[in-house]
């Protein structure tokens, strides 16, 4: 039987593995025998693209527009087939000038303008807090669920539960805790953390044995294979819409759009860019990348139509959240063992998320944003002193903290009112508003700070 003991027991149990994981991957480096110099970890790296967005929510959004969940996988799957090439010229550009944020390469291209690497901070700061509510909202969902295992009880009303007895607000200390001493133990020049993003590989190999377990669990456990599935769904006019694309809202414009947020985003989301191009350790390994990710992309994502039509088939009353079938369809058979992999599961792809976005966004307003500040108050006189490290260190500890109670703020005030894909689309916004900025300026000389000022603010 599961209990609360047993859940919090393999939580934490996890959470310190990936402490385990990260401290091996960080002695490693030291040594100069280096965990992360493979393409294969590379890939899997890239994959924290996949998110509680992936786990949860492309379940979500398949259960109310059949393929409509797909845009969100072609447009980096574009990207990583046709447009490796240009990521490659930024990690070489990155590499030459020592780039360690998004909000760096934007500024270098522009004559190192401070300005606009803080609008870029800006930005990205308000653009990422609504996703990692998304991943607390989750992690909070998903918690609620299985402790309540057998019964199936969906909650609705987060703002009802105390600060104090909420799984998502000590989720969010533990975090800070974990990035604080793998993200920012002590400045590197290159700002690459080896052991976590050895860790970040490992997450996402956990979440998609997770998902593919309970994909083949209810394909072939819960009905009698994809014929039987599908062959059921059929038999309702309303799930035999979903698997058609007629039925996709928007149509041919709305997957267009989303694609084009979709390959945005995959290079121009914070976190996107510190693993792909900041903890890049060599270009060449982005070749083969350009193949494993997608092949990722594409196993991780065979069972989402089957799981969603799985649902509403098993909870045809619309009682439980289609967010949550991942979960629920594992407690509705009382299969406990499969329950908690996957609750384990959607913790990796939550805090994978969680955990590089702070540190590429606590780079950011360090760097970009609170030390450009400090430098011109003369009162402080840190232009003739030595060493700063302490004083960088602890403004990147302290943001750490203030974006995770950030995005946790989110989650309680307004996160509750909208499902995990709506949320998520904010931020992809977010990103594509640094497209024109670095994409003209690679190929364009001409490309000059006011215009790229000018795209971002009216972005």
């Amino acid at each position: 039987m599961l209990t609360t003991e047993t859940i919090l027991f393999f939580s934490f149990g996890y959470i310190g593995l990936l402490f385990a994981i990260a401290y091996i991957g960080d002695r490693h480096a030291q040594i100069g025998q280096s965990l992360v110099s493979n393409p294969y970890i590379y890939a899997l790296s890239l994959a924290v693209y996949c998110t509680a967005w992936t786990f949860y929510g492309s379940v979500g959004r398949a259960a109310t527009s059949g393929a409509g969940f797909l845009p969100t996988y072609i447009g980096p799957t574009l990207v990583a087939t046709l447009g490796w090439f240009v990521l490659r010229k930024i990690i070489r550009i990155s590499k030459v000038h020592r780039i360690t944020s998004i909000a760096d390469f934007i500024a270098s291209r522009y004559g190192k303008s401070t300005t606009l690497g803080s609008v870029v901070t800006i930005i990205a700061v308000l653009g990422i807090i609504p996703y990692i509510s998304l991943q607390l909202k989750a992690i909070s969902t998903s918690y609620l669920v299985i402790k309540d295992y057998p019964l199936i009880h969906v909650p609705r009303h987060f703002a009802e539960i105390p600060v104090f007895q909420d799984t998502a607000f000590y989720i969010a200390l533990i975090l800070a805790v974990f990035t604080i001493l793998f993200g920012t133990r002590s400045l590197e020049a290159t700002e690459r953390h080896e052991g976590l993003v050895a860790a970040i590989a490992f997450e996402s190999l956990v979440k998609l044995l997770a998902f593919l377990s309970v994909g083949l669990f209810v394909t072939f456990g819960l009905f009698d294979g994809p014929g039987d599935l599908f062959g059921r769904a059929a038999q309702v006019p309303e799930l035999r819409q979903l698997m058609l694309i007629e039925g996709i809202p928007g149509g041919y414009a709305n997957w267009l759009a989303l694609s084009f947020l979709s390959m945005m985003a995959i290079m121009f989301l914070p976190r996107q860019f510190q693993v792909a191009v900041v903890e890049n350790v060599n270009a060449d390994h982005l070749r083969k990348a350009s193949w494993l990710f997608p092949l990722y992309l594409l196993v991780i994502n065979i069972f989402v139509l089957p799981i969603a039509l799985g649902g509403h088939l098993l909870f045809a009353g619309g009682e439980v959240d289609p967010d949550t079938y991942v979960l629920t369809l594992p407690m509705h058979r009382q299969a406990e063992g499969l329950a908690l992999f996957v609750f384990i599961g959607g913790l990796s792809a939550a805090t994978g998320m969680v955990i590089v976005a702070t540190i590429a966004l606590s780079t950011m307003v360090c760097n970009d944003l609170v030390m450009p500040v400090l430098l011109r108050i003369k009162g402080l006189r840190l232009g003739s002193q030595s060493d700063l490290t302490g004083l960088l260190l602890a403004i990147r500890r302290g943001t750490i903290v203030v974006v995770l109670l950030l995005g946790y703020s989110y989650f309680r005030l307004i996160g509750e009112s909208y499902a995990l894909v709506s949320i998520g689309l904010l931020s992809f916004a977010a990103a594509a508003q640094f497209a024109p900025a670095i994409l003209i300026g690679l190929y364009w000389k001409g490309a000059s700070r006011a215009g790229a000022m000018a795209g971002l603010v009216a972005g």
